[in-house]
Parts: C-alpha cells; structure tokens; sequence
C-alpha cells in the first residue's frame, strides 16, 4: 500500500465497513477512526476502533474491513 493510503487511516477519518466477518449487520455502515492500536511487532498492522454512525460502542476492525471515504469528521463530534 502506498503512503497515500496509509495517510487516509487516521484519527477521525470517516470511513466504510467494507467486511465484517464477525459483525455481517455493519457491512456498508459508516463511521470515524477513534482509536488505533499500536502493534509491538513491526509486522503486526494496526487494528482501527471505528465508532459507526446511529451506534454508541467502539468496534474494531483489521485495515481489509475498512475503507476510508476522504472525508474528516471533527473530534467535537465524539467528544
């Protein structure tokens, strides 16, 4: 993946359930990065705690279940 694509997996960033093996009902909901882990192996990638829409929980999800749609939310709007 290049650095654009790394750079759209930031905090707030609004972004679609693309896959949801564990969670089916989420896929095609949308949200905001609100969280992301940060992996103590280098080859270990990041996990994402998304806080979907009309929802009041943290889900997370691998990098493949997301894609980020270009647009920012604002931290006002979860804190």
């Amino acid at each position: 993946m290049g650095q654009a694509a790394e750079d759209a997996f930031h905090f707030y960033a609004e972004v679609r359930v693309v896959s949801s093996p564990r969670r089916p009902e989420l896929m095609g909901q949308l949200g905001a990065i609100l969280g992301i882990t940060e992996p103590t192996r280098p080859d270990t990638p990041p996990a994402y705690a998304v806080m979907l829409d009309d929802h009041d929980f943290l889900v997370q999800f691998e990098r493949e279940e997301l894609e980020p749609t270009g647009q920012d939310r604002e931290r006002g709007d979860y804190y």
